[in-house]
């Protein structure tokens, strides 16, 4: 636990994302003398991506897929604050929050994750769900369910973007709907490349394509919304598609305040940080996971990177709030274990060309994804 000492510095945390979580625990068993930490964060109950698909498939309660801020921060002995970030003044170290609280900071840390990049599609923002962020996700799908208990005709549900989230949710939803409900539904996946889960390879693709026909989902490769309407959908090649139930699962974009940060940020948004995890344009500014872009080379948004992250930038943090300058760089690995679930008890495995799946892999991914989230039940 971290004790109540004379403090002279100040470390903020902003976000209660995989990295932070990390973070956290390794900050409270390793303390700093004089080191006062505080965690704001928007949420009070932070989500474990990996689980998503499961909570959705109805595997898993809401509480087993979820940290209480409230109870890490109590544990660890750190302050947090329950509000939204508005500002950030690099030069002054100050972040302005909701309710016109200022706080200042000798270091800061970002792991707010990021967000469907909705604004580059016309009534995307007003019409359809995007899957982050998942609170407000799993309101509105669960809303929409429950309003559809007693229909009698077709229900059609389109989910939007062709990666491992689109896929994932689509099967999840076909399998919840399927099992629990009486609701017939009717299920559309549009990907705007070639080819689904292009980053995984041809022999995961092309399972995922037989399980999809079987499944009788619809899919449309190599086209892309152009706008969104009510009930409707406006595709490249002019075709228009209905829909009940609209899901955005495409790539990602940054918070709107990280831009406006005055912290180097790159097209999308997103915070350029060096080797060391540290912003280009304020060494004093830490940045991980999908809020983050990693200038040494493009890494996936992908939950795997941020997870790893967190011991580093915990130590980083350490030694930089100590006055040291020799910091421990991030190397990321070229090939990672991915584990897609696909809406029952039955999971995908791969890691460069390997391959593999069964109910053992479901087995094994809810092994790991247990044992995380047991190592934050700190009650």
């Amino acid at each position: 636990m971290i004790g109540l000492t004379q403090t002279n510095k100040d470390l903020l945390l902003i976000g209660g994302g995989h990295s932070h979580l990390i973070a956290i625990k390794q900050l409270a068993m390793k303390p700093l003398t004089g080191v006062r930490i505080t965690l704001i964060s928007s949420d009070t109950m932070t989500p474990y991506s990996g689980m998503l698909p499961g909570l959705i498939a109805g595997h898993y309660s809401y509480e087993d897929c979820h940290v209480d801020l409230r109870i890490l921060c109590q544990w660890a002995g750190i302050k947090f604050i329950h509000c939204k970030v508005t500002h950030i003044d690099p030069s002054l170290k100050q972040i302005n929050c909701q309710d016109n609280l200022l706080l200042h900071y000798d270091i800061l840390s970002i792991n707010v994750g990021a967000q469907p990049a909705l604004p580059s599609i016309p009534g995307a923002s007003i019409y359809g769900c995007p899957v982050k962020p998942i609170k407000q996700f799993l309101q509105q799908w669960q809303h929409w369910l429950t309003t559809q208990s007693r229909s009698s005709r077709v229900r059609r549900i389109v989910i939007v973007g062709g990666g491992a989230a689109g896929i994932e949710i689509l099967l999840a939803l076909h399998y919840r709907i399927a099992k629990t409900t009486s609701i017939c539904a009717q299920f559309t996946l549009i990907c705007a490349d070639s080819h689904i889960l292009k980053s995984y390879n041809k022999k995961v693709q092309d399972f995922f394509y037989q399980l999809l026909q079987a499944h009788g989902i619809r899919l449309i490769q190599g086209r892309y919304v152009v706008s969104a309407l009510e009930h409707q959908l406006v595709l490249n090649d002019y075709t228009r598609h209905g829909y009940d139930f609209l899901i955005w699962a495409i790539h990602a974009s940054a918070q709107s305040w990280l831009e406006k940060s005055r912290l180097a940020c790159d097209n999308n948004g997103f915070i350029q940080v060096d080797e060391y995890l540290r912003s280009i344009s304020h060494p004093d500014v830490f940045a991980t996971g999908d809020c983050a872009a990693f200038t040494p080379m493009p890494l996936p948004k992908t939950g795997v990177y941020a997870v790893r992250q967190g011991p580093l930038l915990a130590k980083n943090i350490s030694t930089q709030l100590v006055g040291y300058t020799h910091l421990q760089p991030y190397k990321p690995q070229r090939f990672f274990l991915s584990l897609l679930t696909t809406g029952g008890r039955h999971a995908v495995a791969s890691r460069g060309t390997f391959f593999t799946h069964g109910k053992w892999v479901w087995l094994w991914k809810n092994h790991i994804d247990r044992s995380f989230m047991a190592s934050f039940n700190l009650k």
